[in-house]
């Protein structure tokens, strides 16, 4: 007698978002405060220097978060100079408050996935605590352009949540 694997047969795939989650190793902070003067004052001209100074080739394929770690008000051209610098060497730049790169990171990773890949599939989201509502929101509202079907919980006993007409 033959076992039958009952969800392999269901064709239904299993996303889980954890995966795309970053983690301390995988991306780099930028902190702009080390390239201030006495950690709050940005001069022009000094600035500029040292990020000339800078090997972006350090940054290539990376995740790359630019922050001010403090309560130094950084101009805005600053950041922008800082992200054209990155731009042809990071895989992801974004830019966040300390405490949240996490976050702005795996909603980054999210949007990065090819959706394409489910078209026309049934898709369930796995579930788990540790996915915070914003990554869920994201991934749902992208999922839903291409799947036939998308679920929430586990392959074998799975909430319905949209299915195509």
């Amino acid at each position: 007698m033959e076992i039958i694997n009952k969800i392999d047969a269901s064709g239904i795939q299993t996303l889980d978002l954890r995966h795309y989650k970053p983690n301390g190793n995988d991306f780099i902070v930028f902190d702009i405060v080390s390239f201030l003067i006495e950690d709050f004052l940005l001069q022009e001209k000094t600035f500029r220097s040292e990020m000339a100074k800078i090997d972006w080739n350090q940054f290539t394929g990376k995740d790359v978060v630019i922050c001010c770690s403090n309560d130094a008000i950084i101009p805005l051209w600053a950041y922008a100079l800082i992200s054209s610098l990155l731009a042809t060497h990071a895989s992801i730049i974004v830019y966040s408050v300390t405490g949240n790169h996490e976050s702005i990171l795996w909603m980054e990773r999210i949007r990065k996935i090819e959706f394409s890949a489910y078209i026309g599939q049934k898709v369930v989201l796995k579930a788990n605590t540790a996915i915070p509502e914003e990554i869920l929101v994201l991934a749902t509202s992208q999922l839903i352009k291409y799947v036939q079907t998308l679920m929430w919980g586990e392959a074998g006993s799975p909430l319905m949540i949209y299915k195509r007409k």
